[in-house]
């Protein structure tokens, strides 16, 4: 893994570190959902990923450790992502592939990583339309990065056929979330839903990007010593 190309072992890493802060800011998390202020701890399928980047709880309790975990981990894993779209664009020569493809990964690429930012930077108590917009944003980026990257890998040797696959998945679970977003129940009268949808695609996001930075470190790996072996 050490001599594999730093952004692709950078977002493997930073997909780790993700799941691990936002597991001990969950774990430090005062209290307090959007149904009850006075809940205590961090109810897994009744507080949205959000409620970790709070200044405050709801009640007005400090909660700084979850607050940091949260901006520290969405923060490193954008600038992960992108740092990755950019090499993984420009060493796999997508461009000649399909230029559709290339394009709008290069564009989406770039705007998934900033909305992703964005969210950290609008903590949804002082900010939440701005939030909300920037949440809308960068899920509905990842669509077409998602497709075209699938697009991409199948069209060369780079990685086998199952990584666009898995990033096809994604296409389709974020299509269903923005749909639940959208048009499913208000998680103010209908708890759980919304919030325990959220982190099915939260989670799902992570681990195909684990997957896939797993892939590329793999076939970096392989292709340096298959250089080593012809020298």
């Amino acid at each position: 893994m050490k001599h594999a190309p730093f952004p692709f072992r950078l977002l493997y890493v930073s997909c780790i570190i993700f799941i691990t802060l936002t597991t001990i800011g969950m774990l430090y998390y005062p209290g307090g959902t959007l149904t009850n202020h006075y809940a205590r701890g961090y109810d897994f399928f009744n507080n949205f990923f959000s409620d970790l980047g709070r200044t405050k709880t709801f009640i007005g309790e400090s909660k700084w450790i979850s607050f940091f975990c949260f901006e520290f981990a969405l923060i490193l894993h954008s600038t992960a992502i992108l740092i990755f779209n950019l090499n993984f664009l420009r060493n796999t020569n997508s461009k000649q592939l399909n230029k559709v493809a290339y394009y709008t990964a290069f564009v989406c690429g770039i705007l998934f990583p900033i909305f992703l930012t964005g969210i950290a930077l609008t903590p949804c108590d002082l900010y939440l339309p701005q939030h909300l917009d920037f949440v809308f944003a960068a899920f509905g980026t990842l669509v077409p990065l998602s497709f075209s990257y699938f697009i991409l890998i199948r069209k060369h040797d780079i990685l086998p056929n199952r990584y666009g696959n898995v990033l096809l998945f994604i296409v389709i679970a974020i299509v269903v979330y923005i749909g639940l977003m959208k048009f499913g129940p208000n998680p103010k009268e209908t708890p759980y839903v919304q919030q325990t949808a959220q982190k099915a695609i939260v989670y799902t996001m992570i681990f195909s990007l684990l997957y896939l930075a797993k892939g590329c470190i793999d076939y970096s790996t392989q292709l340096l010593e298959h250089k080593k072996f012809q020298a």
